[in-house]
């Protein structure tokens, strides 16, 4: 090889050190949820009833896909303060993903009547009753998140998929058209 082919090899190799750049990094986002889980394990050995480490540690569950874990430390932090509508609602979407609509909509009935502005919890009380079939809930609750957030998108999206099931394809597009005008696209 030339030497000037193997500067050049050398020059693409380089650029691809994720050293260099912090997108290449070696680590999954996986990999850094399961360090910032054991990290946080080890640090509630010694403070078990510290709330912001049980949620910090729940929403790592959480983004990991790991809802039991996540309910527990929920949990344990609404034992704690039965107030903490944040950790009613983060308990309430794992109830949904592990396909329990009907106790997820207890959890974000409790957060909305604790916090009657958490446009999230309108929002996901829409997908737990979307889950159900429940359109017509649904869509009222997708569009008390709008009221609250006239720029959330999420809510649009998801009031436009409930209109579109219920036939209402026309009003489901102007909710679309929405979401791109808010994105950007």
């Amino acid at each position: 090889m030339h030497e000037n082919s193997l500067g050049q090899i050398k020059d693409i190799l380089m650029s691809l050190n994720w050293k260099n750049d912090p997108d290449l990094s070696s680590k999954s986002d996986m990999d850094y949820l399961q360090d910032l889980i054991e990290s946080l394990t080890s640090l509630l050995h010694s403070a078990p009833e510290d709330k912001v480490l049980l949620f910090r540690r729940g929403n790592a569950y959480l983004d990991k896909g790991k809802y039991e874990e996540a309910i527990l430390d929920y949990s344990a932090i609404i034992g704690m303060d039965s107030s903490d509508s944040i950790s009613l609602n983060n308990r309430g979407i794992c109830l949904r993903y592990l396909g329990d609509p009907g106790n997820a909509i207890l959890d974000f009935n409790k957060a909305i009547e604790l916090n009657n502005e958490y446009r999230d919890a309108y929002n996901n009380r829409g997908m737990a009753l979307s889950d159900k079939e429940d359109y017509t809930n649904a869509i009222s609750d997708f569009t008390q998140a709008i009221e609250i957030d006239s720029e959330y998108w999420y809510a649009y999206n998801n009031r436009g998929m409930a209109l579109w099931a219920i036939g209402e394809k026309d009003s489901a597009v102007s909710d679309y058209n929405k979401v791109r005008s808010l994105i950007g696209s």
